[in-house]
C-alpha cells in the first residue's frame, strides 16, 4: 500500500507522496530486471541515443548534471554503459554495453506491463484526466 493522502491538506506534498507512490509501483514491477524506473528511463534514453554526451542526456531527462552523473554512476559500474569518450576529450559519449541493451531491453518490456497495469487500475479515462492536469502544472 502506497503512502496515504487522504488527511493532507497540502496540495504539494499530495503530489509529492503520490509522484512517489506510482515511482514505488514502477519500481516493484521492475524489480526482476535488477534497475529501477530512473535507471530504465536513462538506459532508454542512453539506447535511443547512442553516443549521447552527458550534456545532451541531461537536456533529454531534464535531469541537472550532478545528478545525472551521480544516477550514471552505479550503471557504469555494473557495466550497462560505458563512456567511449576519446583520451583527452571533454564530452562523454555514452553508449548501452551487450548487457546494458540487454537489461533494458527486459526493463522495457516489464516497464509496458506496469503501464498496462497502472491503466487498469487507474482507468485510461483517468490517466487522461491527470495529464491534462500535470500539463496545467508544468507552467508554475
Amino acid at each position: 500500500m502506497g503512502k496515504r493522502i487522504d488527511d493532507i491538506p497540502c496540495h504539494c506534498l499530495k503530489i509529492r507522496r503520490s509522484a512517489e507512490n506510482v515511482t514505488r509501483f514502477y519500481d516493484k514491477v521492475l524489480a526482476p530486471s535488477g534497475i529501477t524506473a530512473r535507471q530504465c528511463s536513462l538506459l532508454g534514453s542512453i539506447y535511443a541515443n547512442p553516443g549521447c554526451s552527458i550534456r545532451d542526456l541531461a537536456e533529454d531527462t531534464i535531469l541537472d548534471r550532478s545528478t545525472l552523473t551521480r544516477s550514471l554512476k552505479p550503471l557504469l559500474e555494473l557495466g550497462y554503459i560505458e563512456d567511449r569518450r576519446h583520451t583527452g576529450a571533454r564530452n562523454s559519449v555514452l553508449k548501452l554495453t551487450e548487457q546494458g541493451t540487454a537489461v533494458y531491453r527486459e526493463a522495457y518490456a516489464l516497464w509496458k506491463q506496469a503501464q498496462q497495469e497502472l491503466e487498469q487500475k487507474v482507468g485510461k479515462r483517468n490517466l487522461a484526466q491527470m495529464e491534462s492536469m500535470l500539463l496545467l502544472l508544468q507552467d508554475l
